[in-house]
């Protein structure tokens, strides 16, 4: 059984996603698209390292599986930067 502070914990994290999410959809009403587009983007990077550090128990482990996990992450940004004119442009 879970204790009450490791819940909150859990908690707490649910609650800044769940604004990431809104900041995110607040993004598109408010912004230019380019200028939402990069802060969607910067906020799933941001929801992504939450989910992984904390839900997926990443935070307690060495520093080779964070190797593993930069080498693919990368890769992705590299295309999200060589489609991001894609998305802006023709979208």
């Amino acid at each position: 059984m879970m204790s009450n502070a490791h819940s909150r914990h859990y908690l707490i994290i649910w609650v800044w996603l769940l604004a990431l999410v809104v900041v995110s959809v607040a993004a598109v009403a408010v912004l230019p698209k380019f200028q939402a587009l990069l802060l969607i983007f910067a906020v799933a990077i941001v929801k992504a390292w939450l989910v992984a550090r904390n839900y997926m128990h990443l935070k307690n482990e060495r520093v080779i599986i964070y190797v593993i996990v930069l080498i693919p992450l990368t890769f992705v940004i590299i295309l999200l930067f060589a489609l991001f004119p894609e998305f802006v442009y023709r979208g």
